[in-house]
């Protein structure tokens, strides 16, 4: 089970953010600090800026590639951001599914890490 909380609006959650992972977006890519470790239980707030000349997005997805949460369009030079608490260890990806960005290889993989090698 993954929980998500808060979002652009101003909305908050009563937990407090562990760390906020950078990422941005350009045209048909992801950037993010590789060195990132996400461990379950920890609330992680994910801001998107978007570095492209094109409107780009973020949806978070599970391993079996269901939408966990996602940070809507963003115009060239903005930001948004979501929170999201992951439970369960696993092999995650960020997709931006408009226009044809996703097949054109806009996707990047995450793991989020108990810390025990299996």
């Amino acid at each position: 089970m993954v929980a998500a909380c808060g979002d652009d609006t101003g909305s908050e959650s009563s937990a407090e953010i562990a760390q906020t992972v950078e990422i941005t977006a350009t045209e048909y890519m992801f950037g993010a600090d590789s060195a990132t470790t996400i461990t379950p239980g920890e609330l992680v707030q994910f801001r998107l800026l978007n570095e492209g000349d094109l409107i780009h997005e973020l949806q978070i997805l599970d391993d079996k590639g269901r939408l966990i949460d996602r940070v809507d369009q963003l115009d060239p030079g903005m930001v948004g951001t979501v929170a999201i608490e992951f439970d369960e260890p696993g092999l995650y990806q960020f997709v931006c599914d408009i226009d044809d960005h996703l097949s054109r290889g806009q996707r990047a993989t995450f793991r989020v890490s108990d810390g025990v090698d299996g």
